[in-house]
């Protein structure tokens, strides 16, 4: 009898802690509040001088256009919509590149805020970054750019993993609405780190 108590111990401690860490994600996701909104202008549509409307930058919740962004944010956005057209759709985000900016961003695919119960793991990019290049034949921009662009889809929900020389953080965004390439509405939060 004895022997079996000691047999089941481990794997009675491994469910529990299993269980303890994804309460503890849960609850620090659910935490960071209600998610809020922004609207975002493509950059290669509206044409506006530096980022226009089209930048964001999760940690200070400011947009490119906002007169306070160069002093607050030193001109470094987390997203950009529209900076990219491939056979005029520009419905594309891109995360800050550019030297060894390692920064990523992920679709995790067609989701509600409901359906979000932890922060997935993103590595940051282990190379520097080289220039983002245009798809071959068969690739993804997703693969070219190394998780740097991806593709707008309203309902679906993005990672984004920004990481520099004065940050490392995680943000997740929903696309709410788009009129194709003229503008989206993401809501967004800033989120536990998985890596802490």
């Amino acid at each position: 009898m004895r022997n079996g108590i000691i047999d089941t111990l481990p794997v009675v401690l491994l469910v529990m802690v299993t269980f303890y860490c994804v309460s503890a994600t849960s609850e620090a996701t659910k935490s960071q509040g209600e998610p809020q909104q922004v609207t975002l202008f493509s950059r290669i549509a509206y044409k506006d001088q530096a980022y226009g409307r089209s930048a964001f930058n999760f940690q200070h919740s400011v947009r490119s256009d906002d007169e306070d962004w160069t002093r607050i944010t030193r001109n470094y956005y987390n997203v950009l919509y529209g900076n990219f057209s491939i056979n005029d759709d520009t419905d594309w985000f891109s995360v800050s590149s550019g030297g060894d900016e390692p920064s990523r961003i992920k679709d995790l695919g067609e989701l509600r805020w409901s359906d979000v119960f932890y922060t997935p793991f993103l590595p940051a990019n282990p190379r520097p970054d080289s220039g983002i290049r245009a798809p071959r034949q068969g690739e993804s921009f997703e693969s070219s750019s190394e998780e740097r662009v991806t593709k707008v889809v309203v309902g679906h929900l993005y990672l984004v993993h920004i990481k520099n020389d004065v940050s490392d953080f995680y943000a997740m965004f929903r696309v709410d609405s788009l009129l194709p390439s003229d503008h989206c509405t993401i809501s967004w939060r800033v989120v536990p780190s998985p890596e802490q």
